[in-house]
């Protein structure tokens, strides 16, 4: 059975997006469609004393550029981040990993946003044990928008399942894909908590994953699997 799951790249991505790909066999970022202004797709926020914080990447982007065509606008924001990452991780266990593997990512000089993600996606996804098959939709000659394009992602990686965010649940037409032989999964996951720096604040829940590298180090990937539940049928790897 091969399991696939699809997602526009983000920006340090938060755990549901790296627990789903954790439950797949294949993982395709999805970089063919409409860059959305104010998303996820160029920031993520870590925490800081005074609750969570935004880090964004600034770029160039019309409403009619696909997230591939999407260009940074400057490189200041890079000194930026790296700063807030260092003086608010400070007191992190595992800030080491930042320093030796993420922060020589961010300080290349990126001239396109979807490969500055996908490069610190990789970094989290390896650090996190994520071993699933990563493709780039661009590189799978498929066409089509919304449910079709799904479909033909998933024919072109012979998916025998669609394991979808669920939010699409509302307007996915389940008909299609048992039509092309392909079951809906849903994903179900609740993100765990757990020891992070400024404890006298709260837990800050929707952080980057980030957030969980530098608090576990080498058990955050067993912390992000005890996170809830993937859907029926999807449970195998999470």
């Amino acid at each position: 059975m091969t399991i696939v799951g699809i997602h526009q790249p983000q920006y340090l991505p938060w755990l549901p997006y790296c627990a789903k790909a954790a439950a797949c066999d294949v993982f395709v970022y999805l970089d063919t469609v409409q860059f959305q202004k104010n998303g996820v797709q160029n920031r993520n926020q870590i925490k800081t004393p005074q609750g969570a914080q935004w880090l964004t990447v600034p770029v160039n982007a019309r409403l009619d550029l696909a997230i591939r065509e999407v260009r940074i606008a400057d490189q200041r924001w890079q000194k930026k981040h790296v700063r807030s990452i260092r003086q608010n991780y400070a007191r992190a266990p595992f800030l080491d990993l930042f320093q030796q593997g993420l922060q020589p990512l961010l300080q290349r000089p990126w001239e396109y946003l979807v490969e500055l993600n996908i490069a610190v996606t990789e970094w989290l996804f390896d650090v996190l044990g994520i071993t699933c098959r990563r493709v780039r939709a661009s590189q799978l000659n498929v066409a089509g928008a919304k449910d079709d394009l799904v479909i033909d992602i998933c024919r072109a990686l012979r998916a025998d399942v669609y394991f979808s965010g669920r939010g699409a649940q509302s307007y996915q037409d389940e008909r299609k894909f048992q039509a092309q032989g392909v079951a809906l999964r849903y994903q179900d996951y609740r993100p765990p908590s757990y020891a992070q720096c400024h404890p006298e604040i709260g837990f800050a829940p929707d952080l980057s994953a980030l957030d969980l590298v530098l608090n576990a180090g080498p058990a955050c990937g067993e912390v992000l699997r005890a996170g809830g539940l993937t859907a029926a049928g999807c449970d195998h790897r999470v």
